[in-house]
């Protein structure tokens, strides 16, 4: 019956150890303390192309040169002792530089000597195109998401964002207590007549075009959507009732200064209307101030449009139109 003893010392024959090196589907290469390599096995000539007679006796460095990653990997050896699956950059010959995990370890005698260090070696290339492969596919993923969101929560012809995403971002603002709140509903003045005389197109146009002017006349915490046909809304946070009807007066100004063409040439001149509330001066929630804006941008409407109103109509409560 076999001892411990003699499977020790089957282990140690050297036949063995070289039929354990070639059946190792990893590559395997041991260097001397000097860093110099002593024994390279058959997976290794495999993985590098170097035949054993090219590399025996030179530095690890050329398996291990590319970036300076050796140098890496070679002081975490000998400041931990070992490592376990080190991605390194490493070199093929007559080739590109290819992705290896390397796992090494640090040999001693039994005085703690350095005898050397052996590398155990595995091709990553095939798991670095796959993680590459899905890192591409996620940032697709992520882009295709962002413009699902977009297109959900803006208005296609305007870019403007739509009633809804509008109002939720007016919520959240609102939410922090800003101490006043502005809010202001534009409605475009006889926008069925240029539809009719000019055509959709010409009045597609024309709301890209307002939706423009009024975005580039709010300020850039400010919240700008369409809600809905020729009606737009802004929300202006931390804007008290004079600062609101301020910023409808220029929009409406810079609204009715636009200059439009159509393709034969006619020119296209648009006016609009404006209601005008705020936060806490008519109202104590957005939608409250909402309706009071709406209220008063029917008073600009009734009483001869391309204008902004800002306090309550006589009718409505003993107010003048502004």
């Amino acid at each position: 019956m076999a001892t411990s003893s003699d499977f020790l010392d089957f282990l140690w024959d050297g036949e063995l150890q070289q039929l354990m090196l070639m059946a190792c589907p990893d590559g395997v290469v041991v260097a001397d303390p000097s860093e110099n390599i002593l024994l390279y096995s058959g997976a290794s000539e495999a993985l590098f192309g170097y035949a054993p007679s090219e590399v025996l006796g030179r530095h690890i460095g050329l398996l291990f040169g590319a970036r300076g990653s050796d140098r890496e990997l070679r002081d975490r050896v000998a400041a931990e002792g070992s490592v376990a699956n080190c991605e390194v950059r490493a070199l093929r010959k007559d080739s590109a530089p290819f992705w290896a995990g390397v796992s090494a370890s640090l040999l001693r005698d039994r005085y703690g000597e350095p005898l050397g260090t052996v590398y155990y070696v595995r091709d990553y290339s095939r798991i670095k195109a796959i993680q590459s492969s899905l890192s591409d596919t996620n940032d697709r993923l992520s882009s295709m998401l962002e413009e699902l969101h977009h297109v959900a929560s803006h208005d296609g012809l305007t870019g403007l964002l739509n009633r809804s995403s509008a109002m939720n971002e007016a919520q959240a603002k609102f939410a922090h207590a800003i101490p006043a709140f502005g809010v202001v509903i534009f409605d475009l003045d006889f926008f069925k007549r240029v539809n009719d005389t000019y055509g959709h197109i010409t009045g597609d146009e024309v709301l890209m075009r307002v939706a423009w002017t009024l975005r580039y006349t709010a300020r850039s915490e400010d919240i700008v959507g369409r809600f809905g046909g020729e009606e737009f809304v802004a929300f202006l946070p931390g804007a008290d009732l004079e600062a609101t009807r301020a910023f409808a007066n220029r929009a409406r100004l810079a609204i009715a200064a636009e200059i439009m063409r159509t393709e034969s040439g006619e020119t296209v001149e648009v006016t609009i209307s404006a209601g005008v509330a705020s936060i806490p001066a008519d109202a104590a929630d957005l939608q409250s101030a909402l309706s009071a804006a709406d209220d008063r941008l029917y008073e600009a409407k009734r009483t001869g449009r391309n204008q902004v109103v800002s306090v309550d109509s006589p009718e409505a409560g003993g107010r003048t139109a502004a």
